[in-house]
């Protein structure tokens, strides 16, 4: 499957939570079942493959540098929060700007949250006191989750509130998704036709039919994600010299192939897989940069392709009509 769409809406500025602690407590019945399985099933280090591939037999895994991520590929920083990330959501929509009230609250997530709330997204609805907008969340996709949620609003033609959260759920999760560990994170935004001081110009997905045999190597999965963009560039006429890519580090030298691509790429430094929330981080960033008109958030994935949204600054944060 692929396609590039043209885009309306209007997206905020996004808030993020980027302090971590010493560890929060990983105490709930959801987890104590998460240890029982994980024990049962052996998941654990393996060896070392030295190749760059990902191998998707069975799942989405991926196999480089030693299978899983190790503490010291966050340089030993924590990967926790210290509440769960749903809690920050009242917080981070506070601030932010020309906010409406929301028709829809989406929450999108890699990780399931281990929880002993009623889930993160009802959790969030609560606190937000949003008790007439519908609430669901966009699971199971990847990084994905946040296109799905940008193709809704541009269906609906009505405010919606997004938050992308991660919670990690050990603190050497292995992560067959990327080769970097797993860590808590939630960035909050808004989507609507009128209000927000970026405009979506363009989003796409480009998922393959078939892997190879074998599965993706890290070179393959980085022309996969460079076509989309560049597709989405021409859709627009825009040019790459005047863009800003806002990528995830999904595995070593990944990145480091979208700079001989492109110009301005960036990528935030720590190595913390934060998955979904990963290019909304990134956006937070390339606020205070002003260094281009327009952004490319990069999102990317083995088992379930690429994708792209495209924003550009506008002068104002509201249209009228």
């Amino acid at each position: 499957m692929r396609f590039v769409k043209k885009g309306t809406i209007r997206l905020s500025w996004p808030a993020v939570h980027n302090r971590y602690g010493h560890g929060r407590p990983l105490t709930s019945i959801e987890h104590h079942l998460y240890r029982e399985i994980a024990a049962a099933y052996g998941c654990g280090e393996q060896a070392a493959p030295q190749t760059d591939r990902f191998d998707l037999q069975g799942g989405s895994g991926l196999t480089f540098a030693g299978g899983i991520a190790h503490p010291d590929e966050t340089g030993g920083q924590s990967v926790f929060f210290d509440r769960e990330p749903c809690e920050y959501a009242p917080e981070l929509f506070a601030r932010i700007s020309a906010r409406e009230q929301p028709d829809y609250l989406v929450c999108c997530y890699e990780s399931y949250p281990l929880t002993d709330k009623i889930n993160a997204a009802l959790s969030m609805q609560k606190a937000l006191q949003l008790n007439s907008a519908l609430t669901f969340s966009i699971a199971d996709a990847g990084p994905l989750g946040s296109i799905m949620a940008v193709d809704w609003a541009e269906a609906v033609r009505r405010c919606v509130w997004v938050a992308c959260l991660e919670q990690a759920a050990d603190p050497q999760e292995p992560d067959f998704a990327s080769a970097y560990i797993r860590a808590d994170a939630i960035a909050a935004f808004q989507l609507s036709p009128h209000a927000g001081e970026l405009r979506v110009a363009a989003y796409g997905i480009a998922q393959r039919d078939e892997l190879p045999s074998g599965g993706l190597t890290v070179s393959e999965l980085a022309e996969d994600a460079c076509e989309l963009m560049d597709d989405t560039l021409r859709t627009c006429g825009v040019d790459a010299a005047e863009t800003t890519i806002l990528t995830q580090a999904v595995a070593p030298g990944y990145v480091d192939r979208l700079r001989r691509r492109y110009e301005r790429v960036l990528c935030e430094p720590d190595n913390r897989n934060l998955a979904t929330a990963a290019p909304y981080y990134g956006l937070a960033s390339f606020r205070a940069s002003g260094a281009t008109g327009f952004a490319l958030l990069h999102m990317a994935e083995p088992a379930r392709g690429v994708g792209c949204i495209l924003v550009q600054r506008v002068p104002s944060a509201r249209l009228q009509g």
